[in-house]
């Protein structure tokens, strides 16, 4: 089962902790390109290499998880199949590594990070931007999906190509969605970072949730955690306002 519970990190940083995780399990490969807005993160902490996934939200900003950050991070953009050199892929180092100031690595609150990327993505067929929610934005709970390339199974191994699922949200809290695919279906390491993505206003899909964290086992079919952006359309506009000034 899913352990969380509150936890207040300061006055003004509340949010809810829960088990670690990087946290796609029993999905389907992904048409080529269908989700142009999906980036790769390359992240090196000395010599240690992972990995995580995270979208295009501005020609010179990727949106992913806070616990994702390392000591440099280089994006992949316009790829669906990691061991081919597809000639659409956009390979960009990040310039800047822009974590929420709340963010705590043991509770994992305020689990959003923003990266500048050294130079801006060009927007083509295979690379594209995909809208965020504001904060009042209605969404379609019943037509969700996430993506990754993360792990296919507990412990297994990642997968080469992009995967996908359908996904039911059950609760929304203040600042976080919770929801599972159904049977097996879920997120796993690997995953983490990537988009939630539901119809928003006008059926347009937007990125209203972050993979967050989950339970240890993937299969586990109790409700995994993810960021609700739309909590954090003040932050990330402000941060990219400064950013982009700097």
């Amino acid at each position: 089962m899913l352990r969380v519970y509150w936890i207040t990190i300061t006055a003004v940083c509340v949010g809810l902790a829960g088990v670690s995780g990087d946290k796609i399990i029993d999905g389907t490969e992904a048409k080529a390109h269908s989700r142009p807005y999906m980036a790769y993160l390359r992240i090196r902490n000395g010599k240690n290499i992972s990995n995580c996934d995270g979208f295009l939200i501005h020609p010179n900003f990727i949106l992913t998880a806070a616990h994702c950050q390392g000591e440099s991070i280089t994006v992949r953009l316009g790829v669906h199949n990691l061991s081919k050199n597809e000639r659409s892929q956009q390979v960009i180092p990040v310039e800047k590594i822009i974590p929420h100031e709340c963010y705590n690595e043991i509770t994992l609150v305020d689990d959003i990070m923003l990266l500048k990327l050294n130079h801006k993505a060009s927007i083509t067929d295979e690379v594209k931007i995909i809208n965020i929610p504001n904060r009042n934005e209605p969404f379609n709970l019943n037509k969700c999906s996430v993506a990754g390339w993360g792990l296919t199974k507990t412990n297994g191994t990642g997968s080469s190509v992009l995967r996908e699922i359908s996904f039911n949200v059950h609760v929304i809290s203040q600042s976080q969605i919770f929801g599972r695919g159904s049977g097996k279906k879920g997120t796993c390491n690997g995953d983490s970072g990537g988009p939630l993505v539901c119809p928003g206003t006008s059926n347009m899909p937007k990125a209203v949730g972050i993979v967050s964290y989950g339970s240890e086992i993937c299969e586990d079919p109790g409700n995994e955690v993810y960021t609700k952006v739309s909590a954090y359309w003040d932050w990330i506009r402000k941060k990219i306002i400064a950013s982009s000034s700097a």
